[in-house]
């Protein structure tokens, strides 16, 4: 439908103002009435947490800790798998994860009719999602994948490995940009959010070290966020 964009008449503008604003309030309380009933079907939901009624979700299998907002418009579907996201993550809108996968390998057997066999696990991992993470718009998180606490994940990357701790990814395949801080800054970071039982260990923050710190502040920075990542 095209909308002609000359200015209608005072009495048109009028009318269209009010039925606009009738469809909002109706939409809104649609939106508010569906979110209050679906809400309660998330297998696990913490305190806090904002989610879009019209976005997809596999509710059942879904975890969610406190302070998590899903964004606009996320898809969220494991039909046999598990999704588990911490606590204080934030999506962009539009993020789609994707736990569990098709087969492609059967014989004989159209893909569509391929069902799920006991030991097939390989075929039906979830994906989890690590505290203080951002995650960016449009971004996609499929099977298998662990996001590590702190990250953070470039707008439009499609991640398809573990992403380690306080690591920046972007692009397709998604691939480590940068770390957020240098380790000794995410230590001092982990010591001042989580008691000493919850913190990264020695030995992960040393293997933190071999992925490459942030520019120091003088110099110019790109960020992965808005970049375009095809000049990646």
């Amino acid at each position: 439908m095209r909308v002609d964009s000359r200015q209608p008449g005072l009495l048109v503008g009028r009318l269209a103002g009010m039925a606009e604003g009738v469809l909002t309030t109706g939409t809104r309380l649609r939106r508010a009435v569906r979110g209050w009933a679906t809400a309660r079907r998330f297998a696990v939901r913490g305190d806090r947490v904002v989610f879009d009624p019209d976005g997809v979700y596999t509710y059942e299998n879904i975890e969610l800790g406190s302070d998590v907002d899903l964004g606009y418009r996320p898809v969220l579907m494991a039909a046999l798998s598990r999704i588990r996201i911490g606590s204080n993550v934030m999506f962009g809108p539009e993020v789609t994860i994707r736990g569990g996968n098709h087969r492609v390998d059967r014989v004989g057997v159209p893909m569509i009719a391929v069902r799920k066999q006991a030991g097939d696990e390989e075929h039906d991992r979830g994906v989890t999602i690590g505290d203080d993470v951002w995650v960016g718009t449009r971004a996609i998180i499929l099977q298998g994948v662990t996001v590590g606490r702190g990250a953070v994940i470039g707008a439009g990357a499609v991640v398809t490995r573990p992403v380690p701790p306080y690591a920046i990814v972007a692009g397709n395949p998604a691939r480590v940009i940068r770390l957020r801080w240098p380790v000794e800054t995410i230590a001092r970071h982990e010591r001042e959010l989580y008691p000493p039982d919850q913190r990264l260990d020695d030995a992960e923050l040393t293997g933190l070290a071999e992925f490459v710190a942030p520019a120091p502040r003088s110099a110019p920075v790109t960020n992965p966020l808005t970049a375009d990542l095809h000049d990646r």
